[in-house]
C-alpha cells in the first residue's frame, strides 16, 4: 500500500542520514587517533636516546594505534595481523628516505651538543612521515572496505608515504617542533 511505501522511504531515508553521520563520526575520531599517535611517535623518537629503543616504542605505539584505529570502524583485529601489518609496512619503508632519515638521525644524536638535537630532530621526523602515512592509510582501507587487510594496507600505505613525501616534510617538522616546546616546558 501507499502507507507502506512511504513508510519504508522515511525509514531508508533516517538509515541514509545516520549512516552517513556514523561515516563522519568515525572520520573525526580516526583522524584524532592518527594524530594523536603521530604526535606520540614524534617525541616517542626525540625521548630515546639509546640506538634500539626507538624501534620498541614505535612498535608499541604503531600497534595500539592500529588497534584503536580498527576499534573506530568497527573491525576485529588479531595480533597476529597487527604484526604482519607492521613487518609488511617496515619492509616498505625500509626502502624510502623516512628510513634514511631515522638512520641519519639516529647517527648525529650520539654526538653530543648540536648532533644529539639535530638527529632528534630529524629522526623526530621521519617518525611523523612514517606514522601519519600508517594512520591514514589504515583509515583509508577500513573506511572503503570495511575489514582489516595488511598485506593491501600496505600496498595503499607506499602511496600515502609518498604523498607525504611530495607534500614535504614542512608539517612534521612543526608537530616536531611544537613537541619539542611542549617538553621543554614541562620540564624546565
Amino acid at each position: 500500500t501507499l502507507d507502506e511505501l512511504r513508510d519504508a522511504a522515511v525509514f531508508s531515508l533516517a538509515s541514509t542520514y545516520l549512516d552517513k553521520a556514523e561515516m563522519a563520526q568515525q572520520a573525526q575520531q580516526a583522524s584524532d587517533i592518527v594524530s594523536q599517535h603521530t604526535r606520540r611517535a614524534v617525541i616517542g623518537a626525540m625521548a630515546t636516546v639509546s640506538p634500539g629503543t626507538d624501534i620498541i616504542v614505535q612498535a608499541y605505539l604503531g600497534t595500539s594505534m592500529v588497534k584503536a584505529i580498527c576499534e573506530v570502524y568497527k573491525v576485529p583485529v588479531r595480533d597476529f595481523d597487527i604484526d604482519t601489518l607492521l613487518k609488511l609496512i617496515q619492509a616498505q619503508v625500509g626502502r624510502n628516505t623516512p628510513v634514511i632519515l631515522a638512520i641519519v638521525g639516529n647517527g648525529l644524536k650520539s654526538f653530543p651538543g648540536i648532533g644529539t638535537l639535530a638527529g632528534g630532530l630529524v629522526h623526530a621526523t621521519a617518525y611523523g612521515l612514517i606514522f601519519d602515512a600508517l594512520g591514514k592509510t589504515l583509515v583509508r582501507t577500513l573506511a572503503s572496505r570495511g575489514e582489516f587487510r595488511p598485506a593491501m594496507t600496505a600496498r595503499v600505505f607506499q602511496e600515502t608515504l609518498n604523498e607525504n613525501m611530495e607534500k614535504g616534510t614542512a608539517d612534521f617538522v612543526k608537530i616536531v617542533l611544537a613537541a619539542k616546546q611542549k617538553t621543554a616546558s614541562e620540564n624546565p
